[in-house]
């Protein structure tokens, strides 16, 4: 009988269900049957279409109830988490839709005729983080499986109750282990990493981790997509309105408790207006409502855990320690016993300072000024992150040429977290390798195969014998 374990919720902190402990022996029988299922798959386009299409409807209609549990484990207010749902709903109709060509042919050239073939990778691993869930499986899974893959799905520990729920809505469209769920910890991830069938790994999550599966993932040769750590900075330009400056960051910054990887992390304001754009910063975060995620009337729930909960509130106070002042926020925000750390606002920490050049994950936000926006850049591109940034300015020909020097996979323009169905996501240096979302995010899914043929001429006929002499 496989061992379950419990899953908590982070803002009463009691249980809201159980989950299987997977092990190894799991995952080669999800192996097997991911590759037994790949050939009828990949053989029937059509059939991939109308499955993803039928997810998706299936999906909105299920939103309710997988928002529901996606909030309750993950703690995310339950408009937020409902409406991730719907979201993954338009990313498999988006797939069903999308037209790529399985084949072109190359001009030819001596006799010659060539033909470019895509093909399906093969069983993909889609490993997924407690963050969101939801979303970041779909933009995973719903190319696989429109590229004619199968797909293991492995979501965090801690959030494996709405991953379950998704995949089973999707199972009743394909066919028998087309699609297929795993929990537990990371002895599951390292299986899939290293077992030889599985061709492919797409991992979201931290840069430490990511880079230890790839490194299990290359013994075998698999191809890899990691989307990992981001320390996002908005820049602040002098001419920027504060009201609206203020409102768009902090609906960045605290969403999900801050607990977004391409949110904004960190505010560079210009030194003369930097008291200006602290109180307006501040206030605008201490319109946020506390609470549960399920209750009427939140808009930022608990952190995810303890272990989060502590590392933010420690870069605090390190930051408070060194100087810097609590412009706003500190405290817990709610009565309930889970780890809930109110929007907090810090002011005057250095650049250096641990709690500005880390990716802290979490419901706190520096303020930091700047009086060089040349060397802010050259300091922002030497460090160590590059998955967004944000300008924020009235001159759009400005902020589109500064853009162009920010080495970040995302420069959003008076805006941040906004991410589109066709447009490519992912991140520079340790943020990441390859890119998900749009035409761009089906690519890692298919191999290309090039078949280069010549005609066969006949042998020639062999020359009739002599007549024999008279």
């Amino acid at each position: 009988m496989t061992t379950t374990y419990e899953v908590f919720d982070p803002a009463t902190l009691e249980p809201v269900g159980s989950a299987p402990l997977h092990d190894e022996a799991d995952v080669d029988l999800a192996v097997q049957r991911a590759v037994a299922a790949g050939p009828a798959w990949a053989a029937d386009r059509e059939a991939r279409r109308a499955a993803l299409r039928g997810a998706a409807a299936a999906l909105r209609a299920k939103a309710p109830g997988i928002g529901r549990t996606l909030s309750l484990e993950q703690g995310k207010v339950l408009r937020e988490a409902v409406g991730e749902v719907l979201v993954a709903a338009d990313v498999f109709d988006y797939y069903a839709d999308l037209e790529w060509d399985e084949q072109e042919s190359l001009p030819e050239r001596g006799g010659r005729s060539l033909t470019v073939q895509r093909r399906p990778v093969g069983v993909v691993a889609a490993i997924t983080p407690w963050n969101f869930p939801i979303s970041l499986l779909s933009v995973k899974l719903a190319p696989a499986l429109a590229a004619g893959c199968t797909v293991i799905a492995k979501p965090s520990p801690t959030t494996p109750l709405s991953t379950i729920a998704l995949v089973e809505a999707v199972v009743g469209f394909v066919p028998d282990g087309v699609v297929q769920w795993l929990t537990g910890r990371r002895a599951v991830n390292r299986a899939l990493s290293e077992h030889p069938r599985v061709r492919k790994i797409s991992f979201t999550g931290s840069t430490e981790v990511g880079a230890a599966i790839a490194a299990q993932a290359a013994p075998t040769v698999k191809r890899v997509t990691l989307e990992l750590g981001g320390n996002d900075p908005a820049i602040v330009l002098p001419d920027a309105d504060a009201a609206f400056t203020a409102a768009g960051i902090v609906g960045s910054a605290f969403r999900n408790a801050g607990q977004v990887c391409m949110a904004v992390k960190r505010v560079f304001v210009p030194a003369e207006r930097e008291a200006e754009l602290v109180e307006a910063i501040t206030a605008e975060a201490a319109k946020l409502v506390v609470g549960h995620g399920v209750a009427d009337g939140t808009t930022m729930g608990p952190m995810h855990s303890r272990s989060q909960l502590e590392l933010v509130q420690g870069l605090v106070r390190e930051a408070l320690d060194g100087g810097a002042r609590l412009a706003g926020g500190g405290g817990r925000g709610a009565s309930l016993p889970g780890h809930f750390l109110e929007p907090t606002v810090v002011a005057g920490a250095g650049f250096d300072s641990a709690l500005v050049a880390q990716e802290q994950f979490g419901a706190a936000l520096p303020v930091v000024a700047y009086t060089d926006l040349d060397d802010l850049l050259d300091r922002l591109n030497a460090q160590e992150f590059g998955l967004g940034a944000s300008l924020w300015t009235p001159d759009l020909g400005r902020a589109e040429d500064l853009a162009g020097r920010i080495e970040a996979g995302t420069v959003w323009i008076n805006q941040h977290t906004q991410v589109e169905l066709d447009a490519p996501f992912g991140g520079w240096k340790a943020s990441g390798v390859g890119r998900e979302r749009g035409p761009v995010g089906l690519e890692p899914y298919l191999e290309l195969r090039t078949v280069n043929a010549r005609a066969h001429a006949p042998a020639p006929s062999p020359a009739p014998a002599a007549s024999p002499a008279r």
